[in-house]
């Protein structure tokens, strides 16, 4: 994957201040700074994905899959609760999985109409080291620029607004 060229977030915060008077507040530049990180993460998290041969939408499904309690099987229609994919966008990245052995689909015993998507042992083993790479990078890529107690300081001073906001 080839990283987007891109004005540097200081570069186009200038700008605005220049430009934008009127819009350059704390709340802009936090936000422009969050932004920013959250592609640069996203970024990162696609070289380590690529490294799996993982679409972020694989990815996203096995790590629902991951983090349910075992048999870390779920309906079809819970795992895109939060994901933005349609159910015919599921069905294409299931049957992908499937097909490499990760996923298998059964009958859902409370419900006859319905089918889960269950991680085979496999499925299990490589979510989880994809996972530890995709996520280990991202914190790698964080404490490059800053320490743990930088790191984790943020995701507290974050914290109030996630909660408020996904409310």
């Amino acid at each position: 994957m080839k990283p987007r060229c891109r004005t540097r977030c200081e570069d186009m915060l200038r700008q605005t201040a220049e430009s934008f008077p009127e819009l350059y507040s704390p709340g802009m530049r936090a936000i422009a700074r969050i932004f920013r990180l959250r592609d640069l993460i996203f970024e990162n998290a696609q070289r380590e994905m690529a490294r799996f041969d993982l679409s972020p939408a694989e990815y996203s499904v096995l790590s629902v899959l991951r983090k349910t309690p075992p048999p870390h099987a779920l309906r079809p229609s819970d795992i895109t609760k939060g994901m933005l994919l349609t159910s015919g966008g599921l069905t294409k990245v299931l049957k992908t999985l499937e097909d490499r052995g990760f996923i298998e689909r059964e009958d859902d015993p409370d419900d006859k109409r319905g089918s889960l998507a269950r991680l085979t042992p496999a499925g299990i083993a490589f979510s989880e080291q994809v996972m530890h790479a995709v996520v280990g990078g991202d914190v790698a890529m964080l404490e490059r620029v800053a320490d743990a107690p930088a790191v984790e300081a943020l995701a507290n001073a974050l914290q109030p607004f996630t909660e408020a906001l996904d409310r």
